[in-house]
């Protein structure tokens, strides 16, 4: 009896994981592709069912109107995919233009803080420079520290 109901429960498990796991797709040129599948079945179910009963143009009718449907559907999708490429494309570009300047702002400041220093150091030398030129022109020795 307990191997009965496991495998019951287990079954059950199994059949109901799948179902729980799947979301709902949000994705539209998924769904347009969808609808066109369906228009195609649902069209050619009809023409051969208007064949059938000998009705050869009614047949030819709804193949035609299946077909128009599912290539109008199929050409949503397709827009609707290269729209979503485009998007997700322009995001890729607008994060790789932001990197690059942000990249160019740190060479930038590093360059800066690099000339300051140097500026820095050249004007100490340059100052240190000068009080020796003048005590050698005053006849004085260099200060002693």
């Amino acid at each position: 009896m307990k191997k009965i109901i496991l495998s019951t429960l287990l079954g059950m498990g199994l059949f109901a994981l799948p179902m729980a796991a799947q979301e709902p797709s949000t994705d539209k040129a998924a769904g347009e592709f969808d609808k066109s599948g369906k228009r195609i079945v649902k069209g050619a179910k009809k023409s051969g069912t208007a064949m059938k009963h000998g009705e050869v143009v009614a047949s030819g009718k709804e193949a035609g109107k299946a077909t128009g449907t599912a290539v109008k559907h199929a050409a949503k999708g397709t827009a609707e995919g290269a729209r979503v490429v485009g998007d997700k494309t322009e995001d890729v570009a607008d994060k790789s233009g932001r990197a690059t300047v942000k990249g160019a702002k740190k060479v930038g400041d590093k360059a800066e803080d690099v000339w300051d220093k140097t500026s820095r150091e050249t004007v100490k030398g340059a100052k240190k420079t000068g009080r020796v030129v003048k005590d050698a022109l005053d006849g004085h020795d260099e200060k002693q520290k």
